[in-house]
């Protein structure tokens, strides 16, 4: 890591990627998200406007893709702070002060900095699983290094010993402590030794509060065989988060989505299993390779909300696989396809649910946009879902006649 935690070399292709697929989350403390979850969420303390929330994220980017410096970071920072000041009164007006707002702003480098590159390393060394078999415990021995941290310094341990679970760094807002990956090779070279781990697994005493997971675990899984791996991959071992004990999914204001009236939207029975992937990637943009991807973006403007889904070609061939299989009305669910650009492009309504796979410990945030429409005489509400953190980013998209079905998850937009 170069001078003032910039990347020496650019960013890691790794770090960016585990960053970019973040999505904002406005919240009022780090303390609102499961510790695991801020592998899913950008957030910003206390930022509850989601047009508050990209300005930071874009510095945040610059930073992890260019290496800017702390100084770089900084000069943004109060640049967006000057600008959220005059724009809106609520914003809080410490982020201008001099002293608050250097510290707040090294907080927030830190903490982005330090989790994307422990991710990129993470995701580097399970990428060769033959090569690197052990993690030593680093803590850099600065002047503000926790005691606690200098102790751990030096734990020398498998990388799939149980110790990592809780105890991967970083451990704490400031904490600096490294994992650094060791060889197969050098573990048989007599370089390092197993070490006796310094505390129990699951004690977690001086740890910082919800700091206390492993990146890789929540970003990529817990480590296991490769056949164990695709064996999960079968099963929908998907559960909800409580989060400050109440569970997340089930919505309780379920106020009745705006009606949309538009005969653009009615259903489109030109569309056939035959050339269903065709008509939706030219409705999408998607060019006819199966690795073509695409980003399509819904911004509201009076709130400055953006979010941004990726679709991938294959995607649609999977997707085709699940609409003709079952009952009638699920074999007809590709001509509704007028109503799911729509409701992608320009929602009513968002809602977020927070997941973790009981098998490898993962973390993921589905996010699901909603409209209702109104064609030819009948009403469809639309559901589509898409993922960061499960195996595919788009999933599917549903049209139901019930509208009294509850809409699932935490809103974090909605337009009526």
């Amino acid at each position: 890591m170069a001078k003032e935690l910039g990347f020496k070399q650019g960013a890691y292709k790794e770090a960016v990627d585990y960053f970019k697929k973040k999505i904002n989350l406005p919240t009022k403390s780090w303390n609102d998200l499961e510790g695991a979850m801020h592998t899913r969420a950008f957030i910003v303390a206390g930022a509850m406007r989601e047009d508050i929330l990209c300005d930071f994220r874009k510095a945040v980017e610059s930073a992890i893709e260019k290496g800017d410096s702390l100084q770089d970071f900084r000069d943004n920072f109060y640049k967006i702070a000057s600008k959220w000041r005059a724009a809106d009164p609520s914003f809080d007006a410490k982020m201008e002060k001099p002293k608050y707002g250097a510290w707040r702003s090294k907080v927030i480098y830190q903490t982005n900095m330090l989790t994307a590159a422990a991710a990129a390393q993470e995701r580097q060394a399970r990428s060769m699983p033959d090569v690197f078999t052990h993690a030593k415990y680093v803590c850099m021995m600065l002047p503000g290094s926790r005691e606690e941290h200098k102790a751990w310094n030096g734990t020398v341990l498998p990388l799939e010993d149980l110790w990592w679970e809780k105890h991967s760094p970083p451990n704490g807002f400031g904490c600096q402590c490294e994992k650094e990956f060791i060889s197969k090779y050098e573990m048989d070279r007599g370089d390092e030794s197993v070490t006796k781990r310094p505390t129990e697994p699951n004690d977690t005493t001086n740890i910082g509060e919800n700091w206390d997971y492993s990146i890789a675990s929540a970003d990529i899984g817990s480590y296991m065989t490769t056949a164990q791996r695709e064996e999960l991959k079968k099963k929908n071992d998907w559960i909800e988060i409580e989060l400050n004990g109440k569970k997340n999914n089930t919505a309780k204001d379920n106020t009745p989505l705006p009606v949309i009236e538009n005969s653009k939207f009615a259903p489109d029975r030109s569309i056939t299993k035959e050339n269903f992937t065709d008509k939706m990637s030219s409705a999408l943009g998607l060019g006819n390779k199966k690795d073509d991807i695409v980003s399509i973006p819904f911004e509201n403007q009076e709130t400055g909300f953006h979010y941004e889904t990726i679709i991938k070609r294959e995607h649609i061939a999977d997707f085709l696989k699940h609409i003709t299989e079952g009952s009638k009305e699920k074999q007809h669910r590709e001509r509704l396809l007028p109503m799911f650009v729509e409701t992608l492009k320009n929602p009513s309504e968002i809602r977020v649910q927070y997941l973790k796979s009981s098998g490898t410990n993962k973390r993921a945030i589905r996010t699901a946009f909603y409209n209702r429409f109104k064609v030819e005489g009948e009403e469809f509400t639309i559901e589509v879902v898409t993922n960061s953190g499960i195996f595919k980013e788009f999933t599917i998209w549903t049209g139901y006649k019930d509208h009294n079905t509850a809409r699932k998850g935490k809103c974090i937009f909605r337009n009526f």
